[in-house]
């Protein structure tokens, strides 16, 4: 097997085309480093250098051998640079999970914009997962990180499963209404004032935390909310609400979903949600870490350890 310090010594040489100099360079004394080069060629079974008196110079198997032991040497060191990257977090790939109606969110794009410009050796691969969904993908590994929505609970914690969790912006949530309703016009409207409307929601199951939402808010206004048509995507949640078969209860930034035939009301003290971003709390990789810290710094939350 060649030995990476000869080989060091050899391109070395071969630059210099002097053994004194090479050594100097080297910061080894001449004679060792003549030593190095005999018995590389030993191994090799070719001469690499014509010496005299007078000169150094590369026999033609050196000069072809040297073009290899560059190559080798510049692989070298690109593993060793991409090791310290993968070390720190700088480089490698992450797996980020979202529900549908995170995008619409300022601090999602400002998060993964910011970090893609600071950390472009990452490489982000998105995936459109339920909530329900994501924390068992994050337990498995498909995921390494994921932004969806829960009550606002401030800061970072690790849930019993041991999935750390970071609030990252908090949203009130707003009420979208057919263009043609009656509510449509209203600044701000009471929860209350929407007892005789169907809902729309997520399909059964899909554990949405505005399901959850608007349930709190039947409980508090103590109503039992009419259901109508499920929708699995935000998108068609809205699109439901301009075809007029009920209203939907959404964060705000979904309005940044412009639509004909839907208009957003704000809901006058309602509860706001806070938008999370989950991954491993152990084991978790150095990128997902380095995201995760950078999300904390973004989101202006103090350091959770």
């Amino acid at each position: 097997m060649l030995d990476l310090r000869r080989l060091r010594y050899f391109v070395t040489v071969a630059d210099e085309l002097h053994f004194g100099r090479a050594a100097q360079r080297l910061h080894i004394a001449q004679p060792p480093l003549t030593r190095h080069i005999a018995s590389l060629e030993a191994d090799l079974g070719i001469r690499l250098f014509e010496r005299s008196t007078r000169a150094v110079t590369l026999t033609p198997e050196g000069a072809q051998f040297l073009e290899h032991a560059r190559h080798v040497l510049e692989a070298v060191s690109g593993a060793q640079s991409s090791a310290r990257q993968l070390a720190s977090g700088a480089a490698g790939r992450l797996a980020i999970g979202y529900t549908s109606s995170i995008p619409m969110s300022p601090r999602f794009s400002e998060i993964v914009r910011e970090f893609g410009r600071q950390s472009p050796e990452v490489e982000l691969d998105f995936r459109e997962v339920a909530s329900a969904e994501q924390h068992r993908q994050i337990e498995a590994g498909v995921l390494d990180i994921a932004f969806g929505w829960a009550p606002p609970e401030p800061g970072s914690e690790a849930d019993p499963r041991g999935i750390a969790r970071l609030g990252v912006a908090r949203e009130p949530l707003v009420v979208a209404v057919p263009s043609g309703s009656r509510h449509a016009a209203r600044e701000a409207i009471d929860f209350a004032e929407l007892a005789h409307e169907a809902f729309i929601v997520y399909p059964p199951g899909q554990g949405s935390v505005l399901n959850a939402a608007l349930h709190r808010l039947c409980a508090k206004a103590d109503l039992t909310p009419r259901l109508g048509p499920t929708a699995t995507q935000v998108t068609t949640l809205v699109a439901l609400v301009a075809a007029e078969r009920g209203v939907a209860i959404v964060p705000a930034s979904v309005a940044a979903l412009r639509m004909d035939g839907v208009r957003y009301v704000p809901l006058a003290g309602a509860d706001a949600l806070e938008q999370t971003l989950i991954w491993r709390a152990q084991n978790a990789s150095r990128c997902a870490q380095r995201f995760a810290e950078f999300a904390r710094v973004a989101a202006g939350q103090p350091d959770g350890e």
